[in-house]
């Protein structure tokens, strides 16, 4: 049969752009913690920090793009909180409202994007409130 498609991993990575490449070349292997609240016996919020391995590109989201997800999940007022773009390989895998700590800076995970047939994840997230004298 003469063109015959070919939906193989290979056929498909040959026709597709191949975003991984960019996370492979710039990521950098670090360590993040997941932030897990419960409540004990009396009442009391208790945070768990679980370490988690990751490797991927931290970047801040344009201008526009901080205005389009603040109109999408209405969160006014929060334009000048820091947002940004976590693409990180397969491995990690996170949930919108969960919170994550990186270089000793908590964020809450906004929204994803779920490429990992292509080799990566992409979370939006906003740096979230912190007491800035107990950091």
């Amino acid at each position: 049969m003469a063109n015959k498609l070919n939906f193989t991993n290979r056929g498909l990575n040959n026709q597709l752009p191949y975003p991984q490449v960019g996370v492979n070349i710039w990521s950098q292997g670090s360590t993040a913690y997941k932030i897990v609240q419960s409540v004990d016996e009396w009442g009391n919020v208790v945070e768990t920090k679980t370490p988690f391995s990751f490797s991927g590109v931290i970047q801040p989201l344009r201008p526009e793009e901080v205005r389009y997800e603040e109109e999408r999940f209405n969160t006014e007022g929060q334009y000048s909180w820091e947002w940004f773009w976590f693409h990180t390989k397969p491995n990690v895998r996170l949930k919108t409202n969960d919170r994550v700590t990186y270089k000793n800076v908590i964020y809450k995970v906004m929204a994803i994007k779920d490429y990992a047939d292509y080799g990566h994840i992409e979370y939006r997230v906003i740096k979230d409130w912190q007491d800035e004298e107990t950091d």
